[in-house]
């Protein structure tokens, strides 16, 4: 038999009710739904089910497991109405609780897939993801859809399981096979349609995102053989200090001991002082600070191919602009992931269609041709979401619902070589990089003499020197 429904691993489709099948599959990390009818016993909530073809060229249709059921006719014999949800449901059965810190976001994904869905794949899990600094409470009794969505909003990355429970984590600009067809005039196709939203476009995306410490910066003076606090320009960060080229142990004020340190910064006000057993430094010894700052995290990233294109519409640079502010986000690479997966969905004029078809071999995220130019459409365009159904004299029906930018689709295409034209897509991002905080401000070794009273001041002065200190 060509044809397979098995529940709870026992072969069901002698007791199938024909033209009751339904499977929904949808792109990405949402949950594919499956639901038909059968006769006889009545399956039980959590069960297994596996449908499949043998003769497709990729069989399984759906898998995952049965969520509700229910009595639809009460007459003998008994048929029951059966939803189902793919392997995410069983997934899900253990909660996170976990605090990651200074991991990648796919070795994340690993540790989470390897402790908590026993049963589940991680072979699909590519690697390079962004370093995620701290996940922080976010997967505090979280099942582990929750968390995989968490790290995929956070770095832009994309994520499902599939029929097999394989789990697949990746970078979305890697997606995109081609689909069995290319619609043309007088394909095998019926019931097109189209639509074009221009509402929310936006190509140029300014993130605006937390904070985050900068490279370790080196400020140097010389001491004046009286001062023993000096006032910084800046906050410290994991400091290491040398007074006149002997290292000195350094601790905060008001957590480290003071007779257990050298000398304490304070993270308040922004000040180095002498322990009170440390010695005044000599006058003209050389004291050296080496810290890092807490900068602002700001980026912006643009879609140089949909400005081109809306210039040549409409005129002007064809820039729209937007911004995101999240704090969350506390590294150049993720404020980047965050704008760049923002003009994956709005860089260029929604586009929105369907249309029905029997050739086989359809999933959502592959990139289906449309070369119809009397209906105003030639373009390519991602697959959003497949129906399946089987019709009364067997035949699989497959209802495509496609979707994705009218000028192209940005970075799921830059990967893409097309197999008719045997050049590659270019990549058009271009990734801008602020000056991170307010101003800059250089150091020299220059001693300035003038007497001073307290309190001490740093003052900026046009030659960028900066005094510290008396």
């Amino acid at each position: 038999m060509a044809k397979s429904l098995k529940i709870a691993g026992m072969e069901r489709w002698p007791d199938y009710r024909r033209g009751s099948l339904t499977i929904s599959q949808i792109l990405t990390s949402q949950v594919d739904n499956c639901s038909f009818a059968v006769k006889g016993a009545k399956p039980l909530e959590g069960s297994e089910v596996i449908i499949e073809d043998s003769d497709l060229t990729e069989p399984r249709l759906f898998a995952g497991t049965i969520d509700r059921v229910e009595l639809v006719n009460y007459k003998a014999p008994l048929v029951w109405k059966v939803d189902c949800q793919d392997y995410t449901l069983q997934m899900d059965k253990k909660l996170v609780v976990e605090t990651y810190l200074g991991l990648s976001a796919d070795a994340i994904v690993r540790d989470i897939l390897l402790k908590y869905c026993p049963g589940f794949s991680a072979t699909e899990v590519a690697s390079g993801a962004p370093v995620i600094e701290s996940t922080g409470t976010e997967f505090n009794y979280k099942m582990p859809s929750e968390c995989m969505k968490w790290l995929c909003d956070y770095i832009g990355w994309q994520w499902y399981v599939d029929y097999y429970k394989v789990v697949h984590f990746f970078d979305p600009a890697q997606m995109g096979t081609s689909a069995p067809m290319t619609l043309q005039p007088g394909g095998r196709f019926s019931n097109f349609k189209v639509s074009i939203d221009h509402q929310g476009l936006r190509n140029r995306v300014y993130v605006l995102g937390g904070s985050m410490l900068s490279d370790p910066q080196t400020i140097e003076w010389k001491a004046d053989g009286a001062a023993r606090i000096w006032v910084l320009p800046w906050v410290p960060n994991e400091c290491s200090l040398q007074v006149g080229g002997t290292v000195q142990n350094v601790g905060v004020e008001g957590v480290d001991e003071e007779d257990a340190k050298d000398y304490l910064v304070n993270l308040g006000d922004g000040y180095l002082r002498c322990s009170a057993d440390t010695d005044t430094p000599e006058s003209g010894v050389t004291i050296s600070l080496t810290a890092r700052q807490s900068i602002d995290v700001i980026t912006v990233v643009d879609d140089l191919a949909s400005q081109a294109s809306i210039a040549a519409l409409e005129g002007g640079d064809g820039v729209y602009e937007h911004y995101i502010k999240d704090d969350t986000l506390t590294t150049i690479e993720a404020a980047e992931a965050a704008g760049n997966a923002d003009l994956r969905e709005w860089a260029n004029p929604k586009t929105r269609g369907s249309f029905i078809t029997a050739v086989p071999g359809w999933e959502p995220g592959q990139l289906v041709s449309v070369e119809l130019p009397e209906r105003g459409v030639n373009a390519v365009f991602l697959v959003q979401k497949v129906t399946i159904s089987l019709s009364e004299v067997g035949l699989w029906i497959y209802t495509i619902e496609y979707g994705g930018r009218l000028l192209g689709i940005a970075d799921f295409l830059k990967a893409l070589v097309s197999a008719r034209q045997k050049k590659k897509m270019n990549d058009t991002k271009l990734i801008h990089k602020f000056v991170y905080g307010t101003e800059a401000i250089a150091i020299k070794d220059a001693l300035l003499t003038a007497g001073r009273n307290q309190p001490w001041l740093v003052e900026s002065c046009a030659s960028s020197t900066v005094m510290i200190g008396g």
